[in-house]
């Protein structure tokens, strides 16, 4: 699991998650999900996210936080999730945490 980020439950902002791969990963669809730690995503769980390149690495990345899909509820731990459709394969990755404060 990376690294954990705090980000006050009231704030709106992407999360970036830092994904390992080939160049070509901006070619392929990218959904993400947060969960409180310890729960596995459902079908339902799964948001269209984006790509970005920064600093020369792949991110995926989603927003966060109030009048999003992805409310933070204050006091929460969310395992972060990421899940690549590169057909055949289907990678689901954990990245990393958010703590909402």
């Amino acid at each position: 699991m990376g690294p954990s980020i705090t980000i006050p439950a009231i704030s709106k902002e992407y999360v970036k998650a830092g994904v390992g791969g080939s160049a070509d990963l901006p070619d392929f669809l990218v959904h993400m999900a947060l969960l409180p730690a310890g729960q596995d995503p459902g079908p339902d769980d799964w948001l269209p996210a984006e790509w970005i390149v920064e600093d020369g690495a792949t991110k995926a990345m989603i927003l966060v936080g109030p009048s999003t899909q992805l409310p933070l509820t204050k006091g929460i731990l969310y395992q972060v999730w990421v899940r690549i459709t590169a057909a055949p394969e289907i990678p689901v990755l954990q990245p990393g945490t958010v703590y909402a404060s």
